[in-house]
């Protein structure tokens, strides 16, 4: 009886190789550092760039004072968004401006949060008609909760930033800092019309941020 033999293995001369896709790249969602904001007319740009000069010539170490270019009346500041929801945020913006008639503003007083035995911030006050600049800044701050942002927890206080304090300041910067202040606060400024409101870009770096307008509305054409 013949004796049975396995099969012999099979021989390959050659691999196939099966590709194995690539996982899809991970979508990366660009972010903008946004805030709406009223800008200052030209007169009044110039006054400020004047009163920031004075002061940090007082102060020159200890506060980083804000370039004239970076001082705004800040509505609502977004942080960092992603770029798709620029278009609603600008939408709900023309709405809101569109809702109200131009008012008027005057730049008077100034002082430091939370107070000039401590100061934090030194800033410039606003006068005039904040009755219609808080409506306005209300009616945004809810247009912008329906689209996700949180509510502000603080009270809206009006006010134009002119710096900011690094650390703790000495006994006579404390006094060159009130005195600067005092002085500032008695001085006259135009009043200006509020006809726009801008969300801005804010692109931070080593020498400071720069401001970018994305979207312009004009307030009062709704």
């Amino acid at each position: 009886m013949a004796s049975l033999s396995p099969a012999p293995w099979p021989r390959y001369t050659r691999c196939d190789v099966l590709a194995i896709p690539p996982w899809p790249a991970k979508m990366t969602t660009r972010k903008l550092r946004l805030f709406i904001a009223v800008e200052l007319p030209a007169p009044v740009r110039g006054l400020v760039e004047q009163v920031l000069g004075d002061l940090s010539r007082r102060v020159p170490v200890g506060v980083r004072w804000v370039r004239p270019e970076g001082v705004h009346l800040t509505l609502k500041f977004l942080g960092e968004t992603p770029e798709e929801q620029m278009e609603a945020i600008g939408d709900a913006l023309t709405l809101v401006a569109g809702s109200i008639p131009p008012f008027c503003l005057e730049v008077r007083g100034a002082g430091a949060f939370p107070n000039m035995r401590s100061p934090r911030v030194a800033w410039l006050g606003l006068d005039g008609e904040t009755g219609a600049l808080a409506r306005v800044q209300g009616r945004l701050e809810d247009a912008l909760v329906d689209l996700g942002f949180p509510a502000e927890e603080r009270d809206f206080s009006p006010h134009l930033t002119l710096g900011r304090v690094n650390g703790r300041l000495s006994t006579p910067q404390l006094s060159a800092l009130a005195r600067g202040l005092e002085e500032v606060g008695a001085r006259a400024f135009p009043a200006f019309l509020v006809e726009a409101m801008s969300l801005i870009e804010s692109q931070l770096s080593s020498t400071g941020a720069t401001y970018y307008p994305r979207r312009r509305a004009r307030v009062g054409e709704g």
